[in-house]
């Protein structure tokens, strides 16, 4: 969706006077057209605060299962688990901090459900993103299949199809692509693809022709 001076378009914050909804009810939400520039409602920054702190927190509870034992020669610094966990409380004290903030400001919001719906703001692209990464997710699980080439194929021509890019033009830029993608791994940087079920189909000579390379 466009703005009419050709600027691109995204979901509004809403705002407690109700003079950026499309509705009179303040409370309900509302699409609204503003450009990228708009800034982020507090609130907002808070709520993705507070999925990121919760992340963290799972995370930390999860790494002494995710990582191996310290070994017994190693000094306690070397330990697997260090480097995770660091990088986790990187993200997770200023994450609790602004988790606090957010929490005191609901506290004393006068509009307690309103604070609520501008929190939500944030997550308003949520789905498109959830789709997205279903669709990586198939494009990994796709590789031990039909090979990296082929999966990288179709995951690319999806992912145009979904963005309105169709045409030869975007199909041949896509198969371009793949095929330096494939030529870079293999052919310069020599890395080694195991051969997918799909080529054991073929006959042995063939299968192993592809194979290697797709």
């Amino acid at each position: 969706m466009s703005s009419p001076g050709g600027g691109s378009l995204c979901r509004a914050p809403l705002t407690e006077n109700g003079a950026a909804l499309s509705q009179s009810n303040a409370e309900d939400i509302a699409t609204v057209e503003l450009d990228h520039g708009e800034a982020v409602p507090p609130e907002a920054e808070g709520s993705i605060a507070l999925l990121a702190f919760a992340s963290v927190v799972a995370l930390l509870l999860a790494a002494p299962f995710a990582t191996r034992a310290q070994p017994p020669d190693k000094a306690w610094f070397l330990a697997p688990i260090n480097a995770p966990v660091l990088a986790l409380m990187v993200m997770g004290v200023p994450a609790a901090f602004m988790s606090w903030r957010w929490l005191r400001a609901y506290r004393h919001a006068p509009n307690q459900r309103f604070y609520l719906l501008r929190s939500r703001w944030a997550f308003a692209d949520l789905p498109g993103a959830i789709e997205y990464i279903i669709y990586f997710c198939g494009y990994l699980w796709a590789i031990s299949y039909v090979g990296f080439a082929i999966s990288t194929l179709l995951f690319g021509q999806l992912c145009l199809w979904r963005s309105g890019l169709g045409g030869w033009r975007w199909t041949l830029a896509n198969l371009a692509f793949a095929a330096g993608l494939v030529v870079l791994l293999r052919g310069v940087l020599g890395l080694w693809f195991p051969m997918a079920p799909l080529f054991k189909l073929l006959p042995p000579s063939l299968g192993n022709a592809l194979g290697a390379f797709l």
